[in-house]
Parts: structure tokens; C-alpha cells; sequence
């Protein structure tokens, strides 16, 4: 593949960025490049929705080339390392959905036992922090739970990145009800939703949300949670605020 085949692609990567307004180029530019085999994309973009569009319009120009997703997510309030290590900590400690896993905190190069499995002594997320991003390793028991791990890191404050490397044991096969599954279960933990009032459809790894909620802010966080779930491609928003 030659020089002019990789200007061709970038400039049409770069024209799918910029008519997405989700991803908002123009205040959040995306820098992307070729190097070596891989099509690398950076900068720093306004929401977890942005990120993933964005590489998923990579994807599509990208042909068999790999993707290195480097780009950062705008923290809302900044953290330093040892403040977002806590505050994920704390976020994965008293999610009842983890009360029997065991957690670990990754520090130069040793990993602190934070708590003891309860059961299974498989079920252990490790947690490392560095440069705002929030990587976690281990081992859970079902999808559902691994999405949901890395949605609550997102909600962390300070969170920029996360890196979701936890094993699913025994493997699941996973599928839109799966999907849908792990969408409603961050919903539904999200204190500032009323996911009851929502109406959840997965096809082709594409969200629709359905319903009504109180406000326009409502409205916005309902998307983002749907965002936050590892394996949505996109969102289609249909739902109605009253106010």
C-alpha cells in the first residue's frame, strides 16, 4: 500500500470525523496517523461517545490495519494517580455486584490486597492507575459483570482512559441480549436515572433508548451510561424529556 493510498484513507477518516458533531473535531481535535502497521488515533475528546466513534470510523477506513486507540477522554475533574486509584477502588469495593470478589490495587510493581475473594477464589479484579488511565485485569464471571466493571471506572472521577483486560471465566458467548443486558444493569445503577422509565433495544450492537425522563440532563447521562458499556458501537436516542 503506497503513500497515496494512506492519504486517501486518512482524508477520509478525517471527513467522517468531522461530520459527526458528536465527536466535535473542531473543539476536540483528533490528530491520526499511520505508523508502521497500525492506524494510530490521539488527542483529547470530550466524552466516552466521542472516543468510540471515532474508532469506529477508523475502523471502516482502516482496511486489515490494526487500530491504536490513544486518544484521552476530557476529565470533568481532574485527579492526580493516588486520588483516581482511590476513588476506583472505592467505586469497585461497594458495588454489591463485586461484595465476593476479590480486589487488588497494582503499585510499583506489586499488587496491594485490598480485599479477599468470598467463593471463587478466581473472581479478582486488579486495579492499576497511571497517567489518568485505569487499567483492570483479572478474572470475572460473566460478561454482564465485566461490562459493568469498566462502566463505574468511567464514572470515576479523573478517569481518562480504561484499559479492560478482565477475563470472563467460563468464556460466554456473547450476543445483543448480553448486550442489552449490561446496558439495563448500568441504567439501572445510575442514581440520576430512572431507568425504569426507559425502554432498552440492542440489534447489530447498536443501543436504541426509548422512553421518557425528567430533564434534558437526564436525557444526557441515560446515553452516556449506554456509552459506557464496552462493546456498544453506537446510540440511538429517542428518548423524550419533559422538561
Amino acid at each position: 500500500m503506497g503513500n497515496t493510498s494512506l492519504d486517501v484513507r486518512l482524508n477520509g477518516l478525517m471527513a467522517a470525523l468531522e461530520s459527526d458533531p458528536r465527536i466535535d473535531v473542531h473543539q476536540y481535535p483528533v490528530r491520526a496517523s499511520f505508523v508502521e502497521s497500525s492506524l494510530v488515533l490521539e488527542g483529547t475528546v470530550k466524552n466516552v461517545a466521542a472516543k468510540k466513534l471515532a474508532c469506529a470510523a477508523a475502523k471502516r477506513v482502516a482496511g486489515n490495519a490494526p487500530i491504536s486507540d490513544r486518544m484521552r477522554v476530557a476529565a470533568a475533574e481532574p485527579n492526580e494517580d493516588g486520588a483516581l486509584r482511590d476513588e476506583a477502588c472505592n467505586m469497585l469495593s461497594q458495588e454489591p455486584v463485586f461484595l465476593e470478589y476479590g480486589l487488588r490495587i497494582a503499585k510499583k510493581g506489586a499488587l496491594d490486597i485490598l480485599r479477599e475473594p468470598q467463593g471463587d477464589p478466581s473472581r479478582v479484579i486488579n486495579i492499576q492507575v497511571g497517567d489518568g488511565t485505569v487499567t483492570l485485569s483479572g478474572s470475572v464471571g460473566s460478561l454482564t459483570h465485566m461490562r459493568l466493571a469498566e462502566a463505574l471506572i468511567w464514572w470515576t472521577a479523573g478517569c481518562e482512559a480504561v484499559e479492560n483486560q478482565l477475563r470472563v471465566s467460563p468464556p460466554e458467548e456473547d450476543n445483543d441480549g448480553e448486550l442489552a443486558d449490561a446496558v439495563l444493569m448500568v441504567l439501572e445503577k445510575d442514581p440520576l436515572v430512572h431507568a425504569g422509565q426507559l425502554l432498552i433495544s440492542v440489534k447489530n450492537r447498536i443501543v436504541t433508548l426509548d422512553g421518557y425522563v425528567a430533564s434534558q440532563e437526564e436525557k444526557h447521562l441515560a446515553v452516556m451510561d449506554a456509552w459506557c458499556v464496552p462493546g456498544v458501537e453506537d446510540v440511538i436516542d429517542q428518548i423524550e424529556a419533559r422538561l
